[in-house]
C-alpha cells in the first residue's frame, strides 16, 4: 500500500484566523480549565458504534474506546491496542496473504477496571458477525474463517482468500463503520446486542470513560486516569447538542462551546468573528456528492443521471457556498488511494443535459417540466436540515435542474433520521436524490458500496446501483496484492463510476477546524474517526 503523507494541520494563510483576549494565566476569560466543550450538531442514535453509522456515534467511541490501529495526524498507521500494524515486513502477515498475527498491548484495563486480553478482540469479531446483531458494515470481517488467541496478548487470524484491505478494516476507525474493540465481559451478559447497555452507556479502553448521557441535550465523559497511553490532560469532555449550524455558531461566539465538531464552510465569517477563535484547515479523506437512487424508474437510465451531473452549477458550489476552502472532485477515489486518476472537473454544460434527456426520451412540457408516456420528470432531494451548506447546496441543483426540465422537490431530514436504518430515507431506498458528504474508503476497494449484490441490507450499496463490468473489477481488485495491478485495476473501475454516473461527487473538501484558541494539541487525522490523540489535549 502506499505510503499516505499528510501535511499536519496545513494552516492556511487565507483559511486561518484568530481573535483573542486573553486573561490573567494565558486563559480566555471564559474558558473551563481542564474541561473541552464541544458543539455536536444532534444526538447520537446510540453509543454502541457497531449499531450506528452517524459521524457523532464514531467521534464519541474514538474517545471511549480503543482500536487495534488507528492513523495519526500525517495518516500514518499506527498501533492503538495492537503494538504494530502487521505486514509482510514484521511478520505479521503471512507470505500467502491469509494469516494475520497481532500482537497486543499488556496492562491496558477496562473502564470498569477488567483487563484487557486477546479474548476481547475475539468476543468483538464474534458479536461483528452474529446474525442476531444488527451491525454496520461486515465487510471484511466476514473474510474470516478462524480467529484464535495465541496467549492472553496475540491473535492469529485466518482469512478465505487473499484480501489486501484487511488491515484498514479489521477494527481500524479509518473510514465509514470503523468498530473498536468491545469488552468480552460485558458482552456475555448483555441479553440483546441490538438494545442492551452497550448502546446508552458504553464501557471502554479510551482515554475517557462515560459517565451520563441528556438526550437532546449532552454527553459527559472523563478522564481515565489509568489509559494505557499516559494520563489524560483533560479532566471532562462536554458534548453539546445544538441542532444547526447557526446555533452552533451562535454557541461558539458566545462563549457555550470550545470546539465545533462539523464545521460549515457556509458560516466561516460567523465562526472567524468569535473571539477566541482559530479557524483552520486539516487534510481530509472527505467528497461531497450527490447521489442517485437507481432502483428508482427514472434514475436507472445512465442518461438521466448524466444529465443531471452536466447539469449541477459545480462553480457556484465551489465559490459561493464553500468559499474557497473546497477543491474540484476529480476522481470517486482520494487522491491518495492506489489507483487514482485525474479526471477533467466537471463543469455545468446545460445543453448536454438537455440532449441526454431528448435521447432518453424525456421531452419538455408545456409547464417547462419533461415527460415521458404521461410520467413528470419530478424527483425529490433529500439532505440533512439546518445544515446551511447542504441547504444552499440544494437550493443551486434545484434551480439548475429547473432549467433543463426537472422538477426537484427538497425535502429535508434531522441528522438522526436521513441515515438512521432501516426506516430513514437513505436505507430505506425512499429517496430519489440525496446530498450529504462522506470519508472515502482508506482503501480503493468499493465493491461493498456498488456491487449488484450488495443492495442494502446484504452490503452498503444504498444507490441501488448495478454494473456487471464494474462487479467484475472490483473483485479482480481483491485478488492480488501488487500495487501496480491493484492500480490499473482501480482506475479501470473508477473510469466506470465517473462515466456510468453511479453517483456525482460535487468536491473534495478539507476539514475546517473550529475551535478555541485555549484548545492545544488538537491534531485531527484525515479519516472519519480523526480523534486519535485525545488524551493529550488540554484547555
Amino acid at each position: 500500500m502506499r505510503r499516505y503523507v499528510w501535511a499536519v494541520l496545513a494552516l492556511l494563510a487565507a483559511g486561518c484566523s484568530a481573535r483573542s483576549t486573553q486573561a490573567e494565566g494565558g486563559r480566555l476569560p471564559w474558558t473551563v480549565p481542564h474541561v473541552l466543550r464541544i458543539g455536536i450538531a444532534s444526538d447520537p442514535d446510540r453509543l454502541n458504534p457497531y449499531l450506528s453509522e452517524m459521524d457523532v456515534s464514531y467521534d464519541i467511541a474514538s474517545l471511549v474506546y480503543s482500536y487495534l490501529i488507528v492513523a495519526d495526524a500525517r495518516g500514518r498507521l499506527i498501533g492503538d491496542l495492537a503494538l504494530a500494524v502487521p505486514s509482510r515486513a514484521n511478520g505479521g502477515i503471512s507470505p500467502d496473504g491469509r494469516t494475520y498475527v497481532y500482537r497486543l498491548r499488556r496492562n491496558v484495563i477496562w473502564h470498569d477496571g477488567a483487563p484487557f486480553t486477546s479474548a476481547d478482540v475475539v468476543a468483538s469479531w464474534r458479536a461483528v458477525m452474529d446474525p442476531r446483531n444488527d451491525t454496520f458494515e461486515r465487510e471484511g470481517y466476514d473474510e474470516v474463517t478462524s480467529i484464535r488467541t495465541l496467549g492472553r496478548y496475540a491473535i492469529a487470524i485466518r482469512l478465505r482468500r487473499r484480501y489486501p484491505p484487511f488491515v484498514s478494516r479489521f477494527f481500524a476507525p479509518l473510514q465509514e463503520g470503523g468498530k473498536p474493540i468491545l469488552p468480552a465481559h460485558v458482552l456475555r451478559r448483555e441479553r440483546s446486542f441490538n438494545a442492551g447497555p452497550l448502546s446508552s452507556a458504553p464501557v471502554g479502553t479510551g482515554p475517557f470513560r462515560f459517565v451520563s448521557w441528556a438526550r437532546g441535550d449532552r454527553i459527559v465523559l472523563e478522564r481515565f486516569d489509568r489509559y494505557f497511553k499516559g494520563r489524560p490532560k483533560l479532566q471532562r469532555i462536554e458534548l453539546t447538542v445544538v441542532p444547526n449550524d447557526r446555533s452552533l455558531a451562535l454557541a461558539l461566539q458566545t462563549h457555550r462551546v470550545d470546539l465545533i465538531a462539523a464545521a460549515s464552510p457556509a458560516l466561516l465569517p460567523e465562526y472567524r468573528s468569535a473571539a477566541g477563535t482559530v479557524v483552520s484547515t486539516a487534510p481530509w479523506n472527505s467528497q461531497g456528492a450527490l447521489f442517485a437512487n437507481s432502483s428508482k424508474p427514472a434514475l436507472s437510465d445512465s442518461r438521466v443521471r448524466r444529465s443531471i451531473a452536466d447539469a449541477v452549477p459545480y462553480d457556484e458550489i465551489l465559490r459561493d457556498v464553500a468559499g474557497g476552502s473546497f477543491r474540484p472532485a476529480l476522481d470517486s477515489l482520494p487522491p491518495t488511494a492506489i489507483g487514482y486518476r485525474v479526471f477533467a472537473a466537471r463543469t455545468q454544460q446545460l445543453e448536454n443535459a438537455a440532449r441526454e434527456l431528448d435521447a432518453a426520451g424525456w421531452r419538455m412540457g408545456p409547464d417547462g417540466t419533461r415527460r415521458r408516456g404521461g410520467t413528470r420528470l419530478d424527483l425529490t432531494l433529500a439532505t440533512i436540515a439546518g445544515n446551511a451548506q447542504f441547504e444552499r447546496i440544494a437550493l443551486l441543483v434545484q434551480a439548475s435542474l429547473r432549467r433543463v426540465g426537472i422538477d426537484l422537490a427538497i425535502r429535508t431530514y434531522a441528522y438522526s433520521t436521513i441515515f438512521a436504518a432501516p426506516a430513514g430515507p437513505i436505507y430505506g431506498g425512499t429517496y430519489d436524490l440525496a446530498l450529504y458528504s462522506n470519508t472515502l474508503n482508506w482503501d480503493p476497494d468499493v465493491y461493498n458500496f456498488v456491487a449488484c449484490d450488495r443492495w442494502y441490507p446484504r452490503g452498503q450499496n444504498i444507490f441501488r446501483y448495478c454494473n456487471p463490468q464494474l462487479d467484475q473489477l472490483e473483485r479482480a481488485g481483491l485478488q492480488t496484492d501488487d500495487i501496480a495491478r491493484r492500480a490499473t485495476i482501480y482506475r479501470a473501475a473508477g473510469r466506470i463510476i465517473w462515466n456510468d454516473v453511479a453517483y456525482v461527487p460535487l468536491y473534495e473538501s478539507d476539514r475546517i477546524v473550529v475551535r478555541s484558541s485555549d484548545l492545544r494539541e488538537y491534531l485531527p487525522n484525515p479519516t472519519a474517526t480523526p480523534w486519535w490523540n485525545a488524551w493529550r489535549w488540554d484547555m
